[in-house]
């Protein structure tokens, strides 16, 4: 069947590729792996694709190289008078996300974000001397070896650059609050209500996370509700950075909580399987899939990043490729009439396809298979209420797919790639003034103690 499945592919994704490939220098090393993961979602997008498509809504200055380093990419005008109103959705939206804090500990809707990314912060005091600095820290089981906390925290810094390049005149911030404390509406008024409680308050540390995982928060949710709108409008499926893909799955982690645990448990408990659904009586689905790293397979036949995306633009054209397109595109086309019998058919033959492409794409290194799991949904009504209802407003009743990468396990990946990290990164250019940007990390068995150095900290 022949197919036009068009991929909409986010900015900050290829500012990630850019990095790793060489074409712009790196100054926070701490990007490298999770660029890598960048590389992953670009290779995927191609292989899925028949075309990819990216928005042209960076500041002048950063317009031209971006246009030139990805030739194979279609980039639409952005018109900022008729984008405004689907750039007021967006921020309201976010602004409509909630990052709260009980105790030392986050709270509300960014639980199931961190929870998706698999890092666990808490608000503590680090003490020197008699000086007591408030830091949000991420509790991990040895501060010396942290390769996915140090990721994560170099793609909120993304997140940061990504905004300063596009600068929408929104505001995205979500809602911010502690409980027992209503007078506390953002960082600011957090940071003061400390100070005011503490005679030995000496300011923020400068390691801490505060203000960039609450600022990345809303963010993440403004350009994943923007680019999914976008992307409806012009008849595309959409492919975002990492971390927008893990808010998400987040956001079907609130609305589903114990469903799409199970389904990543299943699929992990099962090795054989490569997918495993829970389909209702209605024809509503929630699935997850496990698919090959492809950069790994890709990268064992290359000499660098560069020539893996090369290789990937031919291989979308083979018969593997073209098969699987024709299984997403029957996603968005079945009829709703059917949905029931039409969503178990597609989904023998989407189970068969990712079985026939984990059998010729997968790749074994020194730390076992290099495989990723997707959360995916299809066929889904929309009720009243709930975070997928709001983030997926304009494709209200009607039956689609979308699936989202899962960004841990492609860290893990990352992690696990041995001796293929080397070649993927021999084209990385690091800045004259490059550094590991500094991160605070707090062992796992100090949560609730206090010592010397430090302790939770509440108000």
């Amino acid at each position: 069947m022949a197919t036009d499945r068009r991929i909409l592919i986010d900015n900050a994704t290829l500012s990630g590729v850019e990095r790793i490939t060489g074409r712009s220098k790196t100054l926070n090393l701490n990007y490298v792996d999770s660029d890598i993961a960048c590389l992953e979602k670009l290779i995927t997008a191609i292989l899925f694709s028949d075309k990819l498509i990216g928005i042209d809504d960076y500041k002048d200055s950063y317009r031209s190289s971006r246009l030139k380093n990805f030739e194979f990419v279609e980039f639409l005008p952005f018109d900022r008078i008729g984008h405004a109103a689907r750039l007021e959705e967006a921020a309201a939206f976010a602004r409509s996300m909630t990052f709260s804090f009980e105790g030392s500990k986050p709270a509300g809707d960014v639980v199931s974000f961190f929870e998706s990314l698999r890092i666990d912060p808490q608000l503590r005091w680090d003490v020197f001397a008699s000086s007591e600095y408030l830091t949000l820290s991420l509790l991990v089981d040895d501060p010396k070896h942290a390769p996915l906390e140090r990721s994560v925290d170099s793609l909120f810094r993304q997140e940061k650059t990504d905004q300063s390049l596009v600068g929408p005149e929104t505001n995205h911030s979500a809602s911010f609050s502690v409980n027992g404390e209503p007078s506390v509406k953002d960082t600011k008024d957090l940071v003061r209500a400390f100070a005011a409680g503490n005679p030995s308050f000496s300011g923020s540390d400068g390691k801490s996370a505060l203000e960039r995982l609450t600022f990345g928060y809303g963010w993440v949710a403004e350009r994943s509700h923007f680019y999914n709108s976008v992307a409806n409008t012009i008849g595309a499926d959409v492919s975002l950075s990492p971390l927008r893909d893990a808010f998400c799955e987040s956001c079907l982690r609130i609305d589903h909580p114990s469903q799409v645990a199970n389904l990543i448990q299943s699929l992990k408990s099962k090795s054989q399987e490569s997918l495993s659904k829970i389909l209702l009586p209605s024809g509503q689905a929630m699935f997850a899939m496990r698919l090959p790293f492809f950069t790994a397979y890709l990268i064992s036949k290359s000499a660098n990043a560069s020539e893996c995306i090369e290789r990937a633009l031919t291989l979308r054209n083979t018969t593997d490729f073209q098969d699987c397109r024709t299984v997403f595109h029957n996603f968005d086309h079945f009829s709703p009439s059917e949905k029931v019998a039409e969503t178990n058919e597609i989904f023998k033959y989407l189970e068969q396809s990712c079985d026939n492409l984990m059998k010729k794409f997968a790749v074994t290194t020194n730390n076992g298979l290099q495989f990723s799991f997707s959360v995916g949904m299809s066929g889904l009504s929309f009720g009243i209420g709930g975070k997928l209802n709001t983030l997926f407003r304009s494709y209200k009743n009607r039956p689609f797919s979308r699936i989202f990468r899962n960004m841990a396990q492609d860290m893990l990946n990352v992690e696990r790639l041995g001796g293929l990290h080397e070649k993927l990164t021999s084209s990385v250019r690091a800045h004259a003034d490059a550094t590991y940007a500094g991160i605070s990390l707090t062992p796992k068995f100090m949560e609730y103690k206090e010592s010397p150095h430090g302790r939770p900290a509440e108000l």
